[in-house]
């Protein structure tokens, strides 16, 4: 034990253990940073969308029933927070008899359980936020039924044979982000107030639901038997088409981006011990000389590395928590108020990934140290033994697969990242072959300063070909995750612009469409087209039954029970794109065809040629599926399931919807329509945009946090790599300049080698990158994938400054150190 601690200290205070030391730190410190980052954003991030639901998740009764008794006690045992929620639609009556069909939202004392209710003290007034439901007796009512009604703040209004002192304005609920058709201007009260309306009798369209918050996640489980085929589970990301696709999107990425820090951690700690274990020959020679077993060298060197490791991993978890707290102070304001906390998995896996990287990577060069014999460690050939070069790549190979897979959970992303390694592994024996052949061919006719540096690359040919290899697996990782950031920031940009409508008009009638449509053109307001619409119900797909083919498909498909929107459309929409099947075309006025949103066709089997059936105001119409289309749901324009290639039923009974935007000095333009037009509906969903955009927000700036560790984490890895190879050159070097050499001759020598090192690693990274992005972009983010022409032309000149310039400055003692020094030690 004395002499292991001696070794050991021997080692730290000569500067053995630099380089091993700081590859385990950064390599624990990163994937435990990255993780608890990511951890607590996501967390954030959903905590944050759950305010659209003004809850963590709810229950939802079907049929028109009410919310089982049972699950509201099972939740308040378990120790979440509740609060009920019923939905309906009735008649409030004004000043004058004024009359407006309004959506009744009435709501338990405890709601919003997430989010903030806004009110102001008169309609579109100043508003202030608010965490409880009106009293009983109260009603808050939406700035727009005020014209509509006659009515000012004060005044009374009657709801069915109940009567409400008007308290507020409602400015904004937090969960007004689900369907925009089929509701009216919103009326808010308390659920002590349901029964005195009279509104709510058999038959009537009433929605009952259980709101939760706290740990819906563990909760659900606990219920799902319960629950049954009465009631419905709802969480954000099944409430909202809007933002789904942005969680879906940041959660793999952030698991790509940690997949891939524990990927580059291996690869600088592979090079680290490598070096360390190259710098323990002589150690390990005189120790054999002196009569130590291989077994005693063994467990020697062992004792060293746990102990080693333990303070290291135990650094790197510290470093990573306190770094993940500067990343979040230096968010400041641009993150939520209050963060969730993290859970204990990122430090589990940082604790492993040091573990296993430390077994992987850094005992098997120390093994060899043990199984060679005296002889070759005297001449310093790191070689021979039970363990081979190719047996140690393979065992760290299989090392970081299974972190990744570990960490991901994902197979699919690990055989991705296993897929572009292996295209560029394959890529580097074949171009290092095929650059040793033009240096041999072509190299003598250059300068002399060219000649040495392509002469160290002809010199060097194994050691460069691994080098390459390292260099153009970090490189590719890398392209991968600035060219993933990119896509996921653009798209997002692109789906809420400035200037995305932000309202929603309906119910408008043919007699009204002109004049609504001209009334906005007159006033300069950017509108989406007039969209015909018409309620109806899919009742059979290719003579099945829908009853029958969702017990069969999709017994939990309400989507497909209730009433749809349907329209009908010669264009189709610009965030629309056919993935099966054609658009039709004028010559298909003979036939009624429809297409069909591809979610709800996958759901229902539904293909190519099936015939549907609807009843739509009690007539029944027959359809056959023409195409099936992808619809960018998160955009702010209107989209259907159901698009017909005719009016249907010549029209009749058809109303109009659009969307269009109002900057703020344009919101009293709204009165003014309610006014000629009492009978349209009107959403606002600033609010809304202004959620999505702070959730997108939040999205992006883990991204760009996570980016830049990873970047931080392949640069030590280039690092590592350069600083492997610094014995070898430290003698080439003083050799050189004993024969005479200048400095300058040296020191461009290097700056050729790395500089070709790189352009060439540049360059198949870059394929690699290509090949792994039409994965990622596709499967994983859903993306639309183009070729990425700037990642070819770029990656070469990129690679080439990056590692030359790395080379070089890592290098410089090269230059600096005496030759007699160096000779010395040889």
């Amino acid at each position: 034990m004395n002499l292991s601690l001696k070794l050991l200290w021997r080692d730290w205070r000569g500067g053995e253990l630099n380089i091993l030391i700081a590859a385990l730190l950064v390599a624990v410190t990163t994937v435990t940073s990255i993780g608890l980052f990511a951890d607590r954003i996501r967390n954030s991030i959903e905590d944050e969308a759950g305010t659209l639901l003004a809850a963590d998740a709810q229950i939802r009764a079907r049929n028109r029933e009410t919310v089982s008794d049972e699950l509201r006690q099972q939740a308040e045992d378990f120790g979440l927070r509740t609060a009920d929620m019923v939905t309906f639609q009735a008649m409030a009556f004004g000043a004058d008899n004024a009359m407006q069909l309004s959506s009744l939202k009435a709501v338990s004392n405890a709601y919003p359980l997430k989010g903030e209710v806004k009110i102001a003290d008169e309609p579109f007034g100043e508003a202030r936020a608010v965490t409880e439901a009106p009293a009983p007796g109260e009603a808050w009512v939406t700035s727009r039924l005020f014209p509509s009604l006659g009515i000012e703040v004060g005044d009374t209004i009657a709801v069915g044979e109940a009567e409400f002192r008007v308290g507020a304005a409602l400015i904004s609920e937090p969960d007004n982000a689900g369907s925009f058709f089929g509701v009216g201007p919103r009326v808010l009260i308390n659920t002590a107030d349901v029964d005195k309306t009279g509104a709510v009798q058999v038959g009537s369209r009433v929605g009952y639901r259980l709101l939760l918050a706290g740990d819906v996640e563990a909760f659900r489980p606990e219920v799902e038997d319960l629950m049954g085929s009465r009631h419905r589970w709802v969480d954000v990301r099944d409430a909202n088409e809007n933002i789904t696709s942005a969680l879906d999107r940041a959660e793999s990425f952030l698991l790509l981006a940690g997949s891939l820090g524990v990927m580059l951690a291996g690869v600088a700690l592979a090079l680290a011990s490598r070096r360390y274990a190259s710098r323990q020959l002589s150690h390990v020679a005189l120790l054999k000389t002196l009569g130590l077993t291989p077994r005693r060298i063994s467990r020697l060197y062992a004792g060293n590395l746990v102990l080693l490791g333990i303070l290291v991993v135990a650094a790197g978890l510290l470093l990573g928590w306190f770094l993940h707290w500067a990343f979040l102070e230096l968010a400041g304001d641009l993150l939520p108020r209050e963060l969730e906390a993290p859970g204990w998995e990122p430090v589990w896996i940082g604790l492993l990934t040091g573990l296993v990287c430390l077994m992987a990577f850094a005992f098997p060069p120390v093994w060899v140290l043990r199984e060679t014999p005296p002889s070759k460690v005297l001449r310093s050939e790191l070689e021979g033994g039970t363990l081979s070069q190719g047996v140690m790549l393979g065992l760290g190979a299989v090392a970081v697969i299974g972190l990744v897979w570990l960490y991901s959970g994902d197979v699919w992303l690990t055989g991705a990242l296993l897929g572009g390694g292996l295209v560029t592994i394959l890529g580097v024996s074949v171009m290092a072959a095929v650059l040793i052949w033009v240096i041999r061919r072509y190299g003598s006719r250059l300068g002399t300063t060219w000649r040495l540096g392509l002469a160290n690359l002809q010199r060097h040919s194994r050691q460069n070909a691994f080098q390459i290899m390292v260099f153009a697996i970090a490189l590719m990782l890398l392209f991968i995750l600035t060219l993933l950031r990119s896509s996921l920031i653009s798209e997002w940009q692109q789906q809420l612009p400035e200037g995305a409508p932000n309202h929603f008009a309906f119910n408008i009638f043919e007699d009204e469409r002109r004049g609504f449509e001209a009334f906005l053109d007159e006033n300069n307001v950017d509108r989406e087209p007039f969209y015909p619409m018409i309620r109806g119900r899919l009742v059979e797909v290719d003579g099945e039954a829908m009853s029958e083919r969702l017990e069969r498909l999709n017994p939990d498909g309400d989507d497909f029970r209730r009433e749809l929107n349907l329209t009908w459309s010669d264009q189709l929409a610009e965030d629309n794109a056919i993935v099966e099947g054609q658009w039709w075309e004028s010559g298909d006025d003979e036939r009624t065809l429809v297409s069909v949103e591809e979610r709800f066709a996958r759901e229902l089997a539904i293909e190519i040629g099936d015939t549907l059936a609807f009843t739509i105001g009690g007539q029944d119409v027959e359809a056959e599926v023409k195409s099936i289309r992808s619809v960018q749901w998160d955009s702010m324009a209107p989209n259907f399931y159901i698009i017909f290639s005719r009016p249907i039923l010549d029209g009749a009974g058809a109303s109009y919807l659009t969307s269009f935007y109002l900057a703020e000095d344009q919101k009293p333009l709204l009165s003014q329509l309610l006014r000629q037009y009492p009978t349209v509906t009107l959403i606002e969903v600033d609010a809304i945009i202004n959620q999505i955009q702070d959730i997108v927000g939040q999205v992006t700036l883990a991204v760009e946090f996570i980016l830049g560790l990873v970047l931080v984490a392949g640069f030590i890895v280039l690092l590592a790599s350069v600083q492997a190879t610094l014995d070898v050159r430290l003698v080439e070097s003083a050799i050189l300049r004993t024969l005479g050499a200048r400095a300058g001759l040296v020191r461009g020598g290097l700056w050729i080698e790395f500089a070709a090192l790189g352009a060439l690693a540049g360059f198949l990274g870059a394929i690699g990158a290509e090949a792994a992005l039409a994965y990622f972009q596709t499967e994983m983010l859903e993306l639309a994938w183009t070729p990425h022409w700037l990642l070819w032309l770029g990656g070469p000149v990129l690679g080439g400054v990056v590692i030359g310039a790395i080379g070089v400055v890592s290098t410089r003692r090269v230059i600096r150190v005496p030759p007699m020094a160096v000779l010395r030690t040889v």
